[in-house]
């Protein structure tokens, strides 16, 4: 709940529609990650992979301040969002 994830059912429900309301050729050509960083070396070497000035991996990796996020009403982490990328 602190992290405002749904009930499977509701959640297996808008993640079905989510993808099915946009064709894969048609979505965003990169992998997306939003997640806390913080937990893990491995999340944190994850983000070496990110856009940079000098590389882009075809990766959008976000770090998610939840904090921040449940002051907000959770807007901004909504997990069938995220169907509008071709890998998460």
């Amino acid at each position: 709940a602190e992290i405002n994830i749904k009930p499977w059912e509701s959640l297996l429900r808008e993640l079905k529609e989510g993808n099915n309301g946009r064709n894969w050729i048609d979505r965003e050509p990169y992998a997306y990650w939003k997640g806390n960083p913080f937990v893990a070396e491995t999340r944190r070497d994850l983000l070496t992979c990110n856009l940079s000035d000098k590389h882009d991996w075809n990766a959008r990796l976000y770090v998610q301040d939840w904090i921040l996020e449940s002051k907000r009403g959770f807007q901004q982490s909504n997990l069938a969002s995220q169907c509008a990328h071709r890998y998460s």
